[in-house]
């Protein structure tokens, strides 16, 4: 019995939760390798040193597989960031921004495989009807309605200045999803000095005509 199918109240055990996470593991370095085109489960199984068979008891085929890679990189992006961006709330928006770049950007560096992986998949994933499972309209704007609701906070509040929350949030987004592909093409790409110049880009994009 594959584990989502079991009883409710039966969850994964450690070895299972392990096992998912090795696949999972063993699949971006594949994509890095070879890209998604060649990232055949075969392949996947030998990488990870376990049969195609394990492969399938945890995961109904590659395209469940590379679902869920992308789904884990939002699980583990969300539980970096989210902390940081609320801990930084508390000291107003302009904070709050401040975080949403940084932790984001902090998150790619750290992730730079994954996060390059994960994009080929968003690329290539496909639904039985042809259409992209990820990067469609709605889960576009699905990505950015915090960052949407942050800067109209901030408005609200008389912090930020006059402009079109949801352009901007596109346009931050765009910022911010570059630097992956960029980060794994050039190994001397400096992140850290990418986040001081991209926070102070939107710091003054956000400020009041008066310049506070």
């Amino acid at each position: 019995m594959r584990p989502e199918n079991k009883p409710d109240g039966q969850r994964r055990s450690f070895i299972e939760e392990a096992r998912r996470r090795q696949i999972i593991a063993a699949t971006v370095e594949v994509i890095s390798e070879v890209g998604y085109g060649n990232a055949s489960l075969a392949r996947i199984a030998e990488h990870a040193g376990i049969s195609k068979g394990v492969i399938s008891y945890h995961f109904d085929g590659k395209d469940e597989l590379m679902s869920q890679v992308v789904i884990e990189l939002f699980v583990a992006g969300a539980e970096f960031m989210v902390p940081t961006i609320v801990a930084a709330a508390d000291q107003g928006p302009r904070a709050a921004l401040h975080a949403y770049l940084e932790s984001n950007l902090r998150f790619i560096d750290a992730n730079k495989s994954y996060v390059a992986a994960c994009a080929d998949i968003v690329v290539n994933l496909r639904n039985a009807d042809g259409s992209p499972t990820f990067g469609t309209v709605e889960g576009d704007r699905e990505v950015i309605a915090p960052l949407v609701e942050l800067l109209a906070d901030g408005q609200r509040a008389g912090v930020f200045g006059d402009f079109d929350p949801t352009m901007l949030a596109r346009l931050i987004r765009d910022s911010i999803d570059g630097v992956a592909q960029r980060a794994i093409r050039e190994p001397d790409f400096d992140v850290r000095q990418y986040i001081s110049h991209l926070t102070r880009v939107y710091d003054a994009a956000t400020r009041k005509g008066d310049g506070r």
